[in-house]
């Protein structure tokens, strides 16, 4: 589904210049589930925000299926994002000036899907994560756990087969992030790919796959580092 060839990303110049991701090649299956975990400032968040198109890499190729990501910008790269990824941050990334239906709604809006159709998918959404009762709330007046619910109604609502999840449980107590993380591990049985960038090593052992992250360098496991 995706391949990454020695993708490389650098911010800054000259002595300022940080060296965020160093010859980055990956493989993710159709289907899969994948933590990738690391410290701060290891690249791991740079890495995530590169697969969802959020941020572009200097050199190296994205390919998603038949599509050569790396070669889109602009107005292309922003429609690929809209049709193929929808994202789950730690801070919920809602809009509080919005209800919950509304921010489910807003990017099938943006998509122009018609009113009658944008009204029945942010309804399943909501009913599937179990907030359809919430729909009229403001994100203020609900819990943290009720407004990650409705991030991920708003990724599923879009249609979206690629869910990038960044720190998803970070900012809730444990069990709330262990219901998170049983709805994405639900979502994942139904077919989705998800990725989830983690440091609770308790998360990223729910997932199919662990890669690690030090200093912009992707592996296996930590001992591909020691050499390098």
């Amino acid at each position: 589904m995706i391949t990454l060839k020695k993708i490389n990303k650098t911010y800054g110049h000259g002595e300022n210049a940080t060296h965020a991701l160093k010859d980055i090649s990956l493989e993710i299956q159709e289907g899969e589930m994948i933590a990738i975990m690391g410290t701060s400032g290891s690249g791991k968040s740079t890495l995530l925000n590169i697969l969802g198109c959020m941020d572009q890499s200097d050199s190296g190729e994205y390919l998603y299926r038949e599509i050569a990501v790396h070669k889109l910008n602009n107005q292309p790269l922003h429609r690929f994002r809209k049709e193929h990824i929808g994202f789950v941050f730690q801070n919920f990334a809602l809009m509080n000036q919005y209800t919950v239906y509304e921010n489910v709604e807003l990017p099938l809006s943006i998509q122009n899907v018609p009113k009658k159709e944008r009204k029945e998918r942010v309804y399943a959404a909501l009913t599937q994560m179990g907030i359809r009762d919430l729909a009229k709330k403001l994100p203020t007046k609900i819990s943290g756990g009720q407004q990650q619910r409705c991030a991920i109604a708003r990724a599923l609502a879009s249609g979206n087969e690629l869910i990038l999840a960044d720190e998803p449980t970070g900012a809730l107590d444990v069990n709330t992030g262990n219901e998170i993380m049983d709805i994405l591990e639900e979502l994942n049985r139904q077919g989705k790919t998800i990725v989830i960038v983690t440091h609770d090593p308790k998360i990223a052992a729910r997932a199919g796959r662990i890669l690690y992250m030090e200093d912009g360098r992707l592996g296996e496991n930590t001992d591909e580092f020691k050499n390098a």
